[in-house]
Formats: structure tokens, sequence, C-alpha cells
């Protein structure tokens, strides 16, 4: 079912068919035992026609989009064929694709990137872009248009199967290494989340192993993360950072700069006091949406900044420099120098109160992390949600999200509505799948506050602390 986007009130998800796919096929086993040969049939699918699907990868790259092209590929019929957008939805508006060879799989599987389709965060909104796409799926004579994205993709999706009506079902598949794209135990986490923190969280051990060796050097790191910090609180489970600061934990405390760079400055004291001259630092860069003087930076007014440098006598002042925006109006927020800019205040703050000179080092990881091999978990979970999407379009869904409830025993793919992750933007004055934050009242979060007041004294031991194997962060009901 499709809903009316143009109303002011959606139906709750009670109301609609929250699976509308119970012919889907269900894995038996996940964890320990998750081997690649885990489905059953539980009923027999609607669809009995050969099915033409095109597939588009849209939005930054996620480790195990090539997993969920393995997952459909794997299991197509004889006569149905998978069509590949190459290039994201700009490809598509462009009309460039080929036919994917069943054969491709044994390379795919496992394999980094989204190279294989590439991708772009081009915006579906005019009625010239529908018009395109639906006379693209006319002449390729698709019976399912699935993609493969975040929010903001899968805001398209909404909106093109809304356009497309009964001409060709349209099915999203959930990336985005943020974490943000969340909808209850229908969808816990999305691919890549996985991947792309645990190979943060190695990046951020690694520095605090080598912090501890030489005694030396306070990192400032920003991570990827533009609303949700959900990638930082990962990381911080799994490395314990000497400091860490999420942006829902700033905008709870309603938090100015010179709050943000009295907890690091005091954090380096404490540190200082302990004879450990060194630490790890970590925040999102996203940081920067919700303090008030980066905030205003962002919008074009350097004024309160450079203030804020004057204050503490810090001698780097900022040259506003305006950031490049995608077609959904999200700033680039890696090319702001977030972690030099509290590095250089924290380091000129802390010389001005005590005299001590900080020997300290900047870091931003983010893009490595989004083109990583897979870990097992994010390799077997793409092939699922593939595979389930496939199943879906076997039977005949239209308009909805591929989900996945996961328990400590048992897996069930699943397929809900694509409207019922809506909300209505005021700013942006249209209906838009939310970002799912990090609520300030869980228990993930209020385990972390707990504990993080005794990493200020934690530094890396023997034996080494193995990463996990599946997300800290995401609770599997």
């Amino acid at each position: 079912m499709i809903v009316n986007l143009e109303s002011t009130y959606l139906e709750p998800l009670a109301q609609f068919e929250s699976r509308p796919s119970d012919e889907i096929l269900v894995p038996s086993v996940f964890k320990e035992n998750f081997k690649s040969e885990i489905y059953t049939k539980v009923n027999q699918l609607q669809s009995t026609g050969p099915k033409r699907i095109g597939i588009v990868f849209s939005g930054g790259p996620a480790p195990g989009g090539h997993d969920v092209l393995v997952g459909i590929l794997s299991n197509l019929r004889d006569g149905d064929e998978l069509i590949g957008f190459i290039g994201g939805f700009g490809g598509v508006l462009l009309g460039r694709y080929f036919l994917i060879d069943p054969m491709d799989a044994h390379f795919l599987e496992g394999s980094a990137g989204f190279d294989y389709l590439g991708t772009d965060r081009t915006k579906i909104s005019t009625t010239e872009h529908f018009n395109t796409i639906a006379s693209l799926v006319d002449d390729l004579a698709l019976d399912v248009f699935m993609v493969v994205g975040g929010d903001d993709s899968n805001t398209n999706a909404t909106y093109l199967a809304k356009a497309l009506g009964t001409r060709c079902q349209v099915i999203g598949i959930p990336k985005t290494i943020d974490g943000d794209l969340r909808f209850g135990s229908l969808l816990p986490v999305s691919f890549g989340f996985h991947t792309a923190t645990h190979h943060y969280a190695t990046m951020v051990n690694n520095l605090a192993i080598d912090a501890l060796a030489t005694e030396k050097y306070f990192h400032f790191i920003k991570l990827m993360g533009r609303s949700a910090s959900y990638v930082t609180l990962e990381v911080a489970y799994q490395t314990f950072p000497h400091a860490c600061l999420l942006s829902e934990e700033v905008v709870d405390s309603k938090w100015r700069l010179m709050d943000v760079v009295d907890y690091f400055s005091s954090i380096v004291k404490d540190r200082i006091a302990m004879g450990r001259p060194f630490g790890v630092f970590i925040f999102p860069e996203g940081l920067s949406e919700v303090v008030p003087e980066l905030k205003a930076y962002l919008d074009g007014d350097d004024r309160q900044l450079n203030a804020f440098y004057q204050s503490i006598q810090c001698d780097a002042p900022m040259v506003f420099k305006p950031l490049d925006e995608d077609g959904h109006g999200n700033k680039n927020l890696s090319a702001l120098p977030l972690e030099r800019i509290l590095m250089d205040c924290v380091v000129a703050y802390v010389k001005s109160l005590a005299g001590i000179n900080l020997m300290a080092q900047a870091h931003f990881f983010g893009y490595e992390g989004r083109s990583c091999k897979p870990t097992h978990f994010d390799s077997l979970y793409s092939k699922l949600l593939g595979k389930t999407a496939y199943e879906l379009a076997l039977s005949n869904a239209n308009g909805v999200m591929v989900g996945c409830e996961i328990s400590d025993n048992d897996v069930r793919p699943c397929g809900f509505p694509l409207p019922a992750m809506m909300g209505y933007d005021s700013v942006k004055k249209r209906w838009i799948i939310k970002k799912s934050l990090v609520d300030v009242s869980q228990n993930d979060y209020l385990e972390y506050r707990q504990q993080k007041k005794s990493w200020v004294s934690t530094d890396p031991g023997f034996p080494r602390t193995n990463l996990y194997d599946y997300p800290k962060c995401v609770v599997f009901n």
C-alpha cells in the first residue's frame, strides 16, 4: 500500500501490511552458524513469469553493495534479468545501463566498493525527472526498479513508487555507513555500518597503541556521521577513547563551542596529571551542525568563530569558505576541517590556562571506511537483503523497503511500506524519510555516558580487546 504523500498525516505502521510478503525466504540461522545456504521457502511465490529488474546504487558508497547484487544474481530464475544503471540516478536520467551477467557474482562476492555500477547523489524531484524515468522503465520493459541507498535515496524511491504507480514495482534496499536508516525492529541496521565502524575502530585503536608506546600526541579524530552519531558511538564502544562527544549529546546539554573546548581540555589536563601526556579524542563531523559558532560558520557567518578564537588567544582565524551542497541540500561537512579547529582551540586554551605546549595531531577517518572489504557480517547481511529484495519482487510487492528482524536465535527478512518511514520536513517543506538519531533516553546512550568516565584513564593493554563481530550499538530484538 502506498499512502498519499501530500496528506498531512501518515497512518501508523499498524494500518499497513507491515509484512506484505510472507512468501519471502527466511534464514534458519544468522550468527555463529550463518552460512550462505540458509534459506528455506515458507510459501509459494506469487510471480510465475520472468522478471526484468533494474537496480541503481545511490548516495555515498557502503561496503556490501556488491554483495546485494550477489544476493539477487545467485537466485535469478531462467528468464529473469538484472539491469544495472551506471552512475546513480544521474546515470538513470542519462539512460546509462547494462545487462548484468549472473556469472559476475563469483568475483563480486565479498568485494569492496560501489564501483561495479558507480553512484551519485542526484535528487529526483521534477516532473521531467519522473517522466524520463517512466519512459526508460517502459523502453526497457522493467517490472521492478530497485534503489540501493540511504534516507535521501529512498525518499527518491518513495516518490518514484508514487509516480510509477502499478506500471513498475519499486523496492528500496537500506544502505548507509551512518547507521541512521532504521525502523524499529523491522530495520535495526543498514548494510555498511558494521564494516565502516570496524575499520574506523581499528584505526583509532592503532593510534591509541602508538600513543601509549611513545607517550606523546593527543589525537583529535573526526569520524563520518552527519546528523546521527551512531558511527562515533559504535567506535567508542569498541575502542574506549579517552574523550568522546556525540552531536546528540551536545544538543541535549545545550553546549556551545566553549563547553566543547573546555571538555576536551579538561581531559587533556587530567591525562597530564596522571603522567600520561597523550590520548585519543573522537567526535562526529556532524558536531559542526549543532555547535552554534560552527553552525553560524556553515551558514556563512565567520564572526562568532573568530571572536571565540580571539577569546582563547588562538592565532588561527577562519576565513569563510562556502561548502558545496548536494542535490538534497546537504553541505559537504567532510570539507570543513573540524578536527583541526578543535585541536587548535584546545591547544591554545590549554596553553593560556596552564602554559602547557601540547603535542597534537588531527585526523579525519571517512571515505576509506566506505570502500572497505565488507566484514563477514555485512557480506552475509547484504546478500540476505539482496535476496529478500528479489523475493519481494517475486511477491509483487511495491513501494516497500527491505527489512530484517534479527534476534539471538533467528532472522526474519521482511518488507514494509516506504511511506511508513516518512515525516514532514518543515524546512524543506517536503515529506522525506527522516534520519534516526541517537536517542539520549535509551540504554545504549546512557551506558555510554556512564562508561566514558572510566575511559579517561583507560589505555590499551594485554590481552588485546577484540573488535565486535556484530554492531554493538544496534539492539537486535
